[in-house]
């Protein structure tokens, strides 16, 4: 997941090369691993991680529920009875919820995601200006390097060769490190003050299934 959120932002942050005229200077940035040894993208994933475990185990709570109403249904009930379709009807009304649950919970998640990129995006950028401007810089590009190993396909090494912004650069004109060290200190410094990051946590509650009322006697 690290690596998702270390490759989306980099593509956002990406700018096309831009050549200035006259002595405008110019720096680059590696984004990606800017991205990756940032600590809020760990700590992030960690508390992702957590909510992912929690639903999972409150998924697996109503599955294990539906399986044993429905065992329930089957031997204890004739088929055709009201009370063998007023049962049915709650098992279904489970298997619903469960779906439900499932959906809502995972756009949770899904929209939790955009928005912490969109936050590591906000400090990466706000970073890089600050550092830029200490060091007289006037435009700075996104810069990466191919990886290590090339991946097996040939369409996925043309794909990182495209994503290429900047070809060479010298590396006094990296500020990447500088970035890293200014934007971790910070975060270390203010994650205590502002307190930890939260993620909304699952309000669902799986539902008990509902008891039939025992029949009258005569």
């Amino acid at each position: 997941m690290i690596r998702r959120l270390t490759y989306a932002v980099a593509l956002v942050l990406a700018v096309g090369p831009q050549f200035a005229r006259g002595s405008t200077k110019v720096a680059v940035v590696n984004v990606g691993a800017v991205s990756e040894k940032y600590a809020k993208t760990a700590d992030l994933e960690a508390q992702f991680d957590a909510v992912r475990r929690k639903l999972n185990l409150e998924r697996d709570s109503m599955k294990e529920k539906i399986e044993k109403a429905n065992r329930s249904l089957q031997e204890e009930l004739k088929p055709g009875t009201d009370e063998f379709r007023a049962r049915r009807k709650q098992v279904a009304l489970m298997e619903a919820e469960l779906q439900w649950f499932v959906e809502s919970e995972g756009q949770k998640v899904e929209k939790g995601l955009a928005d912490s990129l969109r936050s590591i995006f906000d400090d990466i950028h706000a970073v890089v200006r600050e550092v830029a401007q200490e060091k007289g810089v006037e435009i700075v590009l996104a810069s990466d390097k191919l990886p290590a190993e090339s991946p097996d396909s040939p369409t996925q090494v043309r794909q990182h060769i495209l994503l290429q912004k900047v070809l060479f650069w010298s590396p006094s004109l990296d500020l990447t490190e500088d970035v890293i060290t200014k934007l971790n200190a910070r975060y270390k410094t203010a994650t205590p003050a502002a307190g930890p990051i939260t993620i909304d946590s699952p309000q669902i509650k799986p539902k008990e299934p509902a008891q039939s009322a025992p029949p009258k006697k005569p």
